[in-house]
């Protein structure tokens, strides 16, 4: 192959030298040929810097028609800080991001069309979900069409469901989140009488705008699941009007099956891990050597777990009350040249 051919390292100080001197355009405003103008604030940039990253800007300067030869551009419903952060980052490849400005900052992304800034604030989300926020961060990604975001989302809003079912946000979900939600097997509720209540809340919340919901959202619910005593209660306190006939009817077509949630189908298990025995000069160890299992008093069944990586000293275990299990040890000794 010839020299021009070849493939060669990218210079990466060359690249760097690029972007400093590019940066000191941007601050100085020296040779440039767009204004974004967002409510009072001006931001003077450079065209071929906004199209590199963003491909709302490349479609506007590329696109042959009179936007493209435009000198001002007036961007609506923009935060002028958050632009900012982004415009810092298209000169310079850093951005910052804190649990402040992520969320405007994906908005204003995706708006813009900033793909990298948008990946970068979607693993910062994912990695920041909690049973407090996952109900605002599905409707995050629902909003976004941020599907990874919004599948994390999900699976902690399911695990966490009997603690997230009366906050805020879950009753301000669209129906269509509700209704994935309620319809999911993956609930870990005991009792169908949690998923009932989360129903109601939901329609209560807004029981004028809502009423319109009523047999579509009772209807994920698995009536032959609740007790007898529950049904009882719950139909008797029906008001006579249209919307029990709607809730009668739903109960006389529902199936006389139902299939168990996640959270009903728990059982108690024992987990035995296999550890050598410490010596004077020797910790705890436990490690691939080493069986791991779990033993189901209720099955009288006993199954095999994945064993540790490594040779973990000082190997410590958990449950937790929402029934995780955590197995982690402090220290993986290092082996030695002649070993």
């Amino acid at each position: 192959m010839s020299e021009a051919g070849e493939r060669r390292p990218v210079n990466a100080e060359y690249a760097v030298s690029v972007l400093e001197q590019l940066k000191f355009f941007y601050e100085q405003k020296l040779m440039t040929d767009i204004t974004l103008l967002v409510e009072d604030n001006e931001f003077p940039c450079h065209k071929m810097i906004l199209a590199t990253c963003s491909s709302y800007f490349r479609a506007m300067f590329m696109s042959g028609l009179s936007e493209s030869k435009q000198t001002h551009v007036h961007l609506r419903n923009v935060d002028p800080v958050t632009l900012q952060t982004i415009i810092a980052y298209a000169y310079t490849g850093n951005l910052a991001i804190s649990d402040s400005t992520v969320e405007p900052l994906y908005e204003t992304a995706c708006f813009l069309q900033v793909e990298d800034v948008l990946l970068q604030c979607r693993d910062y989300l994912v990695k920041k979900i909690t049973a407090d926020n996952c109900v605002r961060m599905l409707s995050i990604g629902d909003l976004f069409s941020c599907s990874e975001l919004k599948q994390s989302a999900k699976r902690m809003v399911e695990h966490k469901f009997p603690m997230v079912y009366r906050q805020e946000a879950f009753l301000q979900l669209s129906h269509e989140l509700l209704l994935d939600l309620l319809s999911s097997d993956n609930l870990n509720v005991e009792k169908e009488e949690t998923v009932r209540e989360a129903a109601m809340l939901w329609l209560e919340y807004n029981m004028e705008a809502r009423s319109q919901y009523l047999s579509s959202v009772l209807s994920q619910i698995r009536i032959d699941a609740l007790s007898e005593v529950t049904q009882r209660a719950w139909f008797q306190g029906l008001p006579p009007n249209d919307k029990s006939v709607v809730v009668q009817g739903l109960y006389k077509s529902m199936p006389k099956f139902f299939k168990p949630r996640l959270g009903m189908t728990k059982e108690e298990m024992l987990i035995f891990v296999e550890v050598e025995s410490p010596g004077d000069n020797h910790p705890v160890v436990v490690g691939p050597r080493h069986s791991v299992v779990c033993y189901s008093p209720q099955a009288e069944k006993v199954y095999k777990l994945s064993s540790p990586p490594g040779d973990l000293q000082k190997v410590g275990t958990l449950v937790t009350p929402d029934n995780d299990v955590f197995i982690a040890g402090g220290q993986v000794p290092l082996k030695s040249k002649n070993g």
